[in-house]
Formats: structure tokens, sequence, C-alpha cells
């Protein structure tokens, strides 16, 4: 899947509340690590590549999380 974005805010993991407008993206392995030093800017249109994973959870099964894994990120 090709998204364009723009990036609000690029930062560590950390419990994050959630709206209708936005969608938190996440890049692990190879890609997290090969882009450990890159800055991205904010409000900056970009290409993401990747992929999205649902997860049901909780005691009754009654959380959800959708979480897109980003495999490319290229500025326009």
């Amino acid at each position: 899947m090709e998204l364009l974005v723009m990036i609000q805010e690029a930062r560590p993991y950390a419990e994050r509340q959630y709206n209708s407008d936005t969608f938190y993206g996440e890049m692990t392995g190879d890609q997290a690590s090969k882009n450990r030093d890159t800055q991205y800017q904010q409000n900056v249109p970009y290409v993401v590549k990747g992929y999205w994973k649902h997860r049901t959870w909780g005691d009754n099964n009654d959380r959800h999380e959708n979480m897109f894994y980003i495999t490319d990120i290229q500025a326009l």
C-alpha cells in the first residue's frame, strides 16, 4: 500500500491518544535501524509504503489496534 502523508511529529514509542484524522506508523527491524538518524520534517509531504496490521486484544477481545508498518518513506 502506498500513502501520501505529512508527518505531524516524529518520536520514540509511547502511549498515544488517537483521533479520527491521525494514524500512527512505525518502522521496525532493518528499516528502523537504517533510518535511525534520519530527521523527518513536519508538515512536509512524504510518500510512504507499508502495510496495515490489526490486533484485537483485552480480556474480552474488546480492544483494537490498527498499526501501519512503514517499509519505505521518501520525501516528495
